[in-house]
């Protein structure tokens, strides 16, 4: 089956019709578009207040700087990787040249935060890269890579990014099914301020009602089963150390 490449002016459409503004294959005035355009990306702001992330797949590929440990993702300030800030690390890998021309690709493992503050380890360790982490701020992602890259090796991560706004008829290619459906209930709702209409009924706020506490709930757990530390560790006094992980 093929996929189904929806749009931002569809999303606009079909919020129009939940409320009964637009019948089936009447088309949208320029004022329609733009104001849902406008409302769409005022949404998105109000949720991430809310700590709200719609999220979508992407892969990032660049390249490590030799003695740089970690990397600042944003598009809002000036950043190693220009690209929306990244709420979740799906996996991540990299490439090493070999004396016949081809690459070797090795892969990095995901670990939390607490995974790796919470341990020894040496510092200024320049190696091949063996572990990734993610650190999420307000306005910028951060990602950490351990031993620190000791040349510029190519990288690859596929990582979920935040939605941070929306243009004209941009794809919603990567976007989670039923992220669609809550931004598709949010505007309609949005849309009430400019057309009320009296279509939208209980059962469509409830609709909405249970759309927001999904996402809303949808919280970064760290689900890591940690074994005790003296079946990880052979190191003096049997404190834990990153190569356990």
């Amino acid at each position: 089956m093929a996929q189904i490449i929806r749009t931002t002016n569809e999303l606009i459409v079909n919020a129009l019709y939940l409320i009964g503004e637009l019948g089936v294959g009447e088309t949208p005035d320029a004022f329609m578009l733009s104001t849902g355009l406008e409302l769409i990306n005022e949404l998105l702001d109000k949720f991430a207040a809310d700590g709200i992330y719609i999220p979508y797949l992407t892969t990032i590929e660049s390249n490590f700087v030799a003695g740089q440990e970690t990397y600042s993702i944003s598009d809002i300030f000036p950043a190693d990787i220009t690209q929306d800030r990244i709420i979740d690390l799906s996996f991540a890998n990299y490439k090493v040249p070999t004396a016949s021309g081809t690459q070797i690709v090795y892969p990095l493992r995901i670990i939390s935060k607490a995974a790796y503050w919470n341990i020894i380890k040496q510092n200024n360790l320049q190696a091949r890269p063996a572990f990734i982490f993610l650190n999420k701020q307000a306005l910028e992602s951060f990602i950490t890579v351990y031993p620190i890259p000791d040349q510029p090796y190519p990288f690859s991560i596929q990582c979920k990014l935040m939605l941070n706004s929306l243009g004209n008829q941009e794809p919603l290619t990567g976007l989670p099914p039923n992220y669609y459906g809550f931004l598709k209930y949010a505007l309609a709702r949005k849309f009430l301020s400019y057309y009320p209409s009296a279509n939208w009924s209980q059962m469509a706020e409830t609709e909405y009602q249970d759309y927001y506490e999904t996402a809303k709930n949808t919280n970064e757990t760290d689900l890591t089963i940690r074994p005790s530390i003296l079946l990880t560790s052979v190191e003096p006094f049997y404190w834990p150390t990153i190569l356990s992980y």
